[in-house]
């Protein structure tokens, strides 16, 4: 069957009520192309925008070699302009179109109207967002954009179901763009998570400072129209949602997607976040954002660095605080300049949630960025992220998001939470509800059910938030804000940890560093030139035992770099690095006359001048739970755990009378001269045995 509509010959059939195929939109040949160009409302919705998307990719990748990051950015043009084509149609005519007789002409060679029409349309949309289109013409051959504006010239990008385009868009982007400059897209999950914790209203303003493709922006929007069913979306967009992006590709997009929901094309700005802007400093109510982490580079511009407080040196004062001086750093990275930056953005108590790598919130290095963080505002929430949340994304680098509230703030309480199933696995891939039997588990519409704890987070969070209810659960719990000490990772603050450590301070307990000398100074044994040393190394220990099983013997010049401290008979080591720290298989021994004088490594803290506790007392509670418990807690890390010095002399040792220590003390001394006895027997028995063998070679 044909159809004519006007004086438009379409040589495909059409269903009755323009209910077309999804593929009939997909042009490839002349014959499938119109006399003349489309009308607006001949355009209709796709739910294959990703299809599209990848047909386009793959034709400019195989007819003009371009890199895929050139590719991106070109088609990225094109649907910007096509999207402007289809907002600004002047009684229904549109420009973004290609006709029957156009492509022949292209074919032939000869010069036609297409050429001249898009270059048109491209600079009249070229001077109107100058900051997104710098380029000052399309760089696609000729045949090449005949065949994506032939492909797209039907779609009607604007009534395309937000979802789709979302989707599209998102994958489009992780495609081409992700990780050039340390930045990730943040999975959808950690998203919601954020904006639903914020809980933005409509009459707040929202910024994304570091927004890529503009995740948080588009889920803002649909949360507060979806809560707020009377609200004038276009107006809201135009008048509260902005977003900044440094790269001109992935701003673009976002702009795009943010045209797609109603807005302008106004609210994204191309810029460097991190450059100092005024106008922008204490006008925001809400910030959410996910910046680039640091692992490609520092910031190192001047210009920029010296803006910011968090960019320059730290001194901490005799009372444990920090004071800020002068001196700006060579180079500082991009996410805790973000830090700064979000709170410069926000009015007075106006809230933010952003996502950081678990380093800032707990690594001793970064405790003067927490100290200032704690002076600018109030710690809302810390929710901890796992570490495969990202890995699909391009990273598996273990996260945080961090909520605070500029200050002033009334908040006495933080909430605290543990994601430890976050609905996909390390490739991507959904993980579903299953019952005991391993059927899935299935909504009331049949579809099975996302296996994610997200849903619980946010709803006792709401509960906290609401009524004031403290929570105190094994992965969700609330925490005084004034308990919080130098560190903001969630791990630090479990309930049962923290009730161990109040149990033993209520008990007298004192710490490690009250009870012994922690060995600080490195021994110079690399200036021997001659002789050997004996090196032991933390699988030198057996954690069971608690006794140095093997040593090392090495020339001086072939000690490893760790190779620090040199022991003593009655010292104590303890591991403070390693995956086993912290666990049942901890390594800590005693130093007999058999270690006296050999090097130990730094993996290891080494306990001297023992006093005020019997040695081997203290010797069996650090394999104890109470000891193990105190440093899992204050370990830092998760590709080498570790535990500072400073931090270890902060665990606390319950003291029993002396007579109890004494009794104990006892028992491991009958213990280790036992294992003496038992190695001598053993070594009579290796002797017999070699003996026997040298008879029987005899005979």
């Amino acid at each position: 069957m044909k159809k004519k509509s006007g004086n438009h010959k379409y040589t495909f059939p059409v269903p009755q009520k323009w209910k077309i195929r999804e593929q009939q939109l997909l042009y490839s040949e002349e014959s499938f192309l119109p006399e003349t160009l489309p009308r607006i409302q001949e355009l209709r919705p796709v739910h294959n925008l990703s299809a599209i998307f990848d047909e386009c990719h793959n034709y400019v990748y195989a007819n003009e070699g371009l890199l895929k990051e050139k590719i991106f950015h070109e088609i990225v043009k094109l649907l910007f302009i096509k999207l402007y084509d289809e907002q600004n149609a002047k009684n229904g005519s549109l420009q973004f179109g290609i006709t029957s007789s156009e492509y022949r002409s292209i074919l032939a060679g000869s010069p036609s109207g297409f050429e001249v029409r898009i270059k048109k349309l491209f600079d009249t949309v070229r001077n109107k967002y100058p900051s997104l289109l710098s380029d000052d013409s399309l760089k696609l051959k000729t045949l090449t954009l005949a065949y994506i504006i032939g492909r797209s010239q039907y779609v009607n990008l604007i009534q395309t179901p937000a979802d789709v385009k979302g989707e599209a868009f998102q994958t489009f982007v992780y495609r081409h763009q992700r990780g050039d400059r340390g930045e990730f897209f943040t999975p959808h999950p950690i998203v919601r998570l954020a904006i639903e914790m914020i809980d933005p209203k409509p009459n707040e303003k929202v910024v994304d400072p570091a927004c890529g493709s503009g995740g948080f922006l588009i889920q803002t929007i649909s949360y507060v129209c979806r809560n707020n069913p009377d609200i004038n979306k276009t107006h809201y967009i135009s008048k509260q949602i902005y977003g900044i992006e440094f790269n001109s590709d992935v701003a673009l997009s976002a702009t795009v997607r943010l045209v797609f929901e109603g807005g302008t094309g106004t609210e994204i700005i191309c810029a460097n976040a991190l450059l100092e802007n005024e106008q922008f400093n204490n006008v925001f109510d809400v910030v959410l954002t996910n910046p680039p982490f640091g692992s490609r580079g520092k910031i190192e511009e001047q210009k920029i660095l010296k803006n910011y407080l968090l960019a320059r040196k730290w001194n901490k004062t005799q009372n444990g605080n920090w004071e800020v001086t002068r001196n700006v750093l060579a180079g500082q990275t991009p996410e805790i300049l973000f830090i700064e930056k979000c709170l410069k953005l926000l009015r007075p108590g106006g809230r933010m949630a952003i996502v950081l790598p678990d380093g800032l919130l707990q690594n001793i290095t970064n405790s003067h960025i927490r100290f200032w963080i704690c002076l600018q505002a109030k710690v809302l929430g810390v929710v901890s992220i796992p570490q495969e949340a990202f890995i699909p994304y391009g990273t598996g680098i273990k996260t945080s998001l961090l909520l605070l509230q500029k200050l002033p703030s009334d908040s006495e309480k933080v909430f605290m939470a543990q994601i430890q199933k976050i609905g996909y696995d390390v490739k991507g891939k959904p993980i579903y509800k299953k019952t005991h039997d391993g059927r899935l588990v299935r909504a009331k519409s049949g579809l099975p059910i996302i296996d994610t704890d997200i849903d619980e987070i946010i709803s006792e969070y709401n509960k906290f938030k609401n009524n004031g209810i403290e929570i105190d659960k094994e992965r969700i719990y609330t925490v005084p804000e004034k308990s919080l000490n130098t560190r903001l990772d969630v791990e630090h603050y479990r309930p049962e940890d923290r009730k161990l450590v109040e149990m033993l301070q209520a008990s007298g307990a004192k710490p490690l560093s009250e009870l012994a000398d922690i060995l600080k100074e490195s021994d110079d044994f690399r200036l021997a030139f001659n002789g050997e040393i004996r090196y032991i190394a933390i699988s030198d220990v057996d954690a069971r035992t608690m006794q140095v099983v093997s040593q090392q013997v090495i020339k001086p010049y072939d000690a490893p770099s760790r190779a620090t401290y040199r022991l003593r008979t009655g010292d104590i080591i303890t591991a403070i690095s390693g995956a086993s720290t912290g666990t049942y298989r901890h390594a800590t021994a005693l130093i007999t006359e058999d270690e006296d004088g050999a090097i130990c490594s730094n993996g290891f803290a080494v306990l001297r001048n023992i006093h005020g506790v019997e040695p081997l007392f203290l010797l069996s509670y650090m394999r104890t739970e109470y000891f193990l418990r105190q440093v899992r807690r204050l370990m830092t890390g998760h590709a080498i755990p570790a535990i500072s010095v400073e931090d270890l002399s902060k665990v606390l040792v319950l003291l029993p009378p002396r007579v109890i220590q004494k009794q104990i003390s006892n028992e491991v001394r009958k213990i280790i001269s036992m294992r003496k006895e038992a190695l001598n027997v053993w070594k009579k028995v290796v002797e017999g045995v070699e003996s026997l063998i040298e008879i029987d070679k005899m005979i």
